[in-house]
């Protein structure tokens, strides 16, 4: 694999899957201010990909990641302030390089999956619940360290924790910091499928073949809904389906798809 702290990939059967590998094992995949930025760029230029189908983000080595690099310096070109002199506009600006490359993820339309192949803690485990599927590894450990620190779930997490695990789930783990085992997160609803390691990439490769083979068009279109309508109203919800919906059922894949369905056959979707 390549040096780059990060690699992205096009792989599947018709490379439409974008494999994105936190690449820093030695450091369990820990975030440094380089990768958040190549991290950035990598999933703007996804989102105007229109040959993407899905994205996967995994961990090299024996970790998922293990939130920022505390000990090897996040941002090694800024030299932090004097005790006496606290910067917090620097502060607040090499916190917008983390929080770009989180909110580039999540404008991602099409479906992201968590490829949990170990530990994922504090903004390794934000990572994990940006994404919108997971497949874990019974290797994987997760926890919202932040606390432990005196700081907050502050890339995210405080927003999606809480909706992927429900509020009691979500409080006890981010007011006391401690670690929760891949089968209490699997019985809480954070992985679709939870895997032994050593049938952990056959698992993920197959899913994201499953998801590849989907229509991208009603993929997308359901997710950006699913996201869009949450906090609203169900006849609020129901008028952005109204005004979705030709977009779907004039496409080519719409037709395809009644077609395989007559035809008892699986269906070809081409995205158009």
């Amino acid at each position: 694999m390549s040096d780059s702290p990060i690699v992205a990939e096009r792989v599947g059967n018709q490379n439409g899957i974008l494999w994105v590998t936190l690449n820093r094992p030695e450091k369990m995949n820990a975030l440094t201010f380089p990768l958040l930025h190549e991290m950035r760029d990598i999933f703007v230029d996804a989102r105007n990909d229109r040959s993407l189908r899905c994205v996967v983000i995994t961990g090299s080595g024996r970790g998922f990641c293990a939130g920022m690099d505390m000990g090897g310096g996040a941002n090694p070109d800024a030299p932090p302030p004097p005790d006496d002199h606290p910067d917090p506009e620097g502060r607040r600006l090499n916190m917008r390089n983390e929080v770009e490359a989180y909110i580039a993820l999540r404008r991602l339309e099409v479906p992201v999956i968590a490829g949990i192949n170990g530990p994922a803690v504090g903004a390794g485990f934000d990572l994990v619940c940006h994404c919108d599927l997971a497949v874990g590894s019974t290797a994987a450990k997760y926890q919202v360290a932040y606390v432990r620190r005196g700081l907050y779930a502050d890339l995210g997490g405080f927003w999606s924790i809480p909706k992927i695990l429900g509020w009691r789930k979500a409080m006890d783990l981010m007011m006391t910091g401690r670690f929760m085992s891949a089968e209490e997160a699997h019985e809480s609803g954070l992985t679709n499928y939870l895997v032994e390691p050593e049938e952990f990439d056959k698992t993920l490769m197959d899913y994201a073949l499953t998801i590849e083979a989907g229509p991208p068009i009603a993929q997308k279109i359901g997710k950006v809904l699913a996201y869009r309508t949450a906090s609203l109203e169900f006849d609020a919800a129901m008028a952005w389906s109204e005004t979705a919906i030709p977009l779907v059922d004039m496409s080519q894949d719409f037709k395809e798809g009644v077609a395989a369905f007559r035809e008892r056959r699986d269906a070809d979707f081409k995205g158009r």
